[in-house]
């Protein structure tokens, strides 16, 4: 058996899950950057006119173009 520092063990068990989530933000952060811009937009669906409609901001909701409505996403 390889004996350990309690210390040393600590670190390993606190370093390594760090490490791994800081390597998959960065592998997830630089992916969205080359999202083309289509998947970045929000489709809606006026309930009052049905017109569908895509903005690229990211809100829960917004206006029709042709009613002014107040809509949510269908999809984002």
């Amino acid at each position: 058996m390889i004996p350990l520092q309690l210390g040393t063990l600590l670190v390993f068990f606190v370093s390594v899950p760090l490490l791994i989530t800081v390597i998959l933000a960065l592998f997830y952060g630089i992916r969205s950057w080359h999202r083309p811009g289509r998947e970045r937009e929000n489709i809606y669906e006026c309930a009052e006119c049905n017109h569908v409609y895509a903005f690229a901001r990211s809100r829960p909701m917004d206006r029709c173009p042709r009613c002014g409505h107040l809509n949510e996403a269908v999809r984002t």
